[in-house]
């Protein structure tokens, strides 16, 4: 089984929290985790199609924006793929709010300075 990679923020305050969340909720430790700035994506030359978005690798599809959450929601547990009912949403209207979110993740939730240091469990999964 092909192991979903999320490429994210490392300074966004939002985005750490995320990734958190995530991990939290990933009982089957299925997701990779990793930088935009990291060498890991710097050897694949990793760009968002949005520089306020997360990515999701999954074998050789690349999912962005609300695209992206979505699909990492269907991953998870409990009701969380429930939000797949959003795919019925048209894409341009979906990557609007997650834009609008995205675009004050900064303003709203803070930044670091320097990616923050991750925590054990973040760790072992952190592609480098």
């Amino acid at each position: 089984m092909i192991k979903p990679v999320i490429v994210f923020d490392g300074h966004c305050r939002l985005c750490h929290w995320s990734v958190q969340f995530l991990l939290r909720h990933d009982r089957k430790r299925q997701f990779y985790f990793t930088t935009f700035d990291s060498d890991w994506s710097a050897e694949r030359q990793l760009k968002s199609d949005s520089p306020d978005s997360v990515l999701l690798i999954l074998g050789n599809r690349t999912y962005s924006e609300s695209a992206a959450f979505l699909k990492m929601m269907s991953f998870l547990g409990a009701l969380w793929p429930l939000l797949g009912v959003f795919w019925i949403v048209p894409a341009p209207l979906r990557n609007v709010v997650y834009r609008f979110i995205a675009s004050n993740r900064y303003r709203w939730f803070g930044k670091y300075d320097t990616c923050p240091l991750p925590t054990p469990e973040l760790q072992a999964r952190l592609l480098n």
